[in-house]
């Protein structure tokens, strides 16, 4: 369980939120109150009229507020539409449905109504997750903008925890339907085209050096392995999950997404297919979640692993072939980023993410 200490920022909130209820309810608390809005919902809404609507966090919203949200989400020209159509905008309104796409302020015509602040990111080709902020009295033109600058700042993070919350969630289910740890996946089309990828697994992959991700499609090092693993996936029904594949030190596994279970909407890729990594010298968990959640590099998570093992910065120096300044130049950045103070509690800190 990630744990914040005061005093925090939005920003500190939403880079331990991926998967935790608890910092994304915080997040809307804390959103709601710096924008001066009293309630706010954070939703996936499908881009298509039969789509519909999943509400992951919701703070403070009224019945009105949240059916007014769901009636107006696929009506042309609404607001909540408007936020799909213009992703990445921050755009605000006034209660009595007027809204503005521009965030510089132009004319007085929102000065003196309680105002409404919303942001969309696409998801996918079907849906986009969308945040709207009711606001609780009125608010003259600088302070819509200056909610609007707020706001905006904040989405580059925004974006990346809801991608991160993504990638956990189907990496949880691909580990439990696979039984096993797995260092990375993707998930592309049959002819291997990238519908789903992330950041630290891209950079786990070309690790393995056996792929590598060119104009959004997989390309394999190796044509033999890919020729085996494009077999694999034509063989494959929809339903089940192939046999593996070895390649050097790594094992390539074929799943059709339809093998998942417990998919929601926008988590599904039809006839999509998850290919996992696993590296046969390095089989930990924890390397991923080291690297996805706290941003330590490869050799920083490999270091922090050892250190697990033996806390003795010669003896780990000595099994890694490295001098004992660079072993100990990891631990600080280790420390520092895991936000701890000394080895004990670095120790301490180690063990319960491992034992996640």
């Amino acid at each position: 369980m990630h744990t914040l200490k005061a005093p925090f920022t939005i920003k500190d909130i939403l880079s331990k939120a991926p998967y935790n209820p608890v910092l994304w309810h915080l997040f809307l608390v804390e959103l709601t109150a710096v924008m001066q809005c009293d309630s706010g919902i954070l939703s996936i809404a499908g881009l298509g009229r039969r789509s519909g609507f999943h509400h992951l966090y919701r703070y403070n919203m009224t019945a009105e507020q949240q059916s007014c949200f769901e009636r107006n989400l696929c009506k042309t020209g609404s607001f909540e539409a408007s936020i799909t159509k213009q992703p990445y905008q921050v755009l605000f309104t006034k209660q009595n449905g007027s809204f503005r796409f521009d965030y510089v302020g132009k004319g007085a015509d929102a000065i003196g109504e309680p105002c409404r602040f919303g942001v969309s990111f696409p998801l996918n080709s079907r849906y986009a997750y969308c945040l709207v902020l009711n606001g609780n009295r009125p608010a003259a033109e600088p302070e819509l903008q200056a909610g609007v600058q707020r706001l905006q700042a904040l989405v580059p993070s925004l974006e990346n925890a809801l991608q991160k919350e993504q990638w956990l969630s189907l990496y949880n289910q691909i580990s439990m339907l696979t039984g096993q740890h797995v260092t990375a996946y993707i998930i592309v089309d049959r002819e291997l085209n990238v519908l789903f990828s992330y950041p630290v697994f891209n950079r786990l992959i070309a690790d393995m050096e056996c792929v590598e991700i060119q104009d959004k499609r997989l390309v394999f090092l190796d044509k033999t392995t890919e020729r085996h693993v494009l077999a694999l996936m034509t063989e494959t029904v929809y339903d089940a999950m192939t046999a593996q594949y070895q390649y050097a030190s790594s094992t390539i596994t074929v799943i059709p997404v339809q093998a998942l279970d417990n998919l929601y909407g926008w988590e599904f890729y039809k006839n999509g297919v998850v290919l996992t990594f696993t590296s046969s010298h390095e089989n930990s968990p924890t390397l991923v979640r080291l690297m996805a959640l706290y941003n330590l590099t490869r050799c920083e998570a490999l270091c922090a692993l050892q250190f697990i093992a033996t806390p003795s910065i010669p003896e780990i120096a000595t099994d890694s072939h490295r001098s004992t300044e660079t072993v100990r130049n990891h631990i600080k950045s280790i420390m520092q980023k895991l936000d701890v103070h000394n080895q004990g509690a670095l120790m301490k800190k180690l063990l319960a993410i491992a034992a996640l």
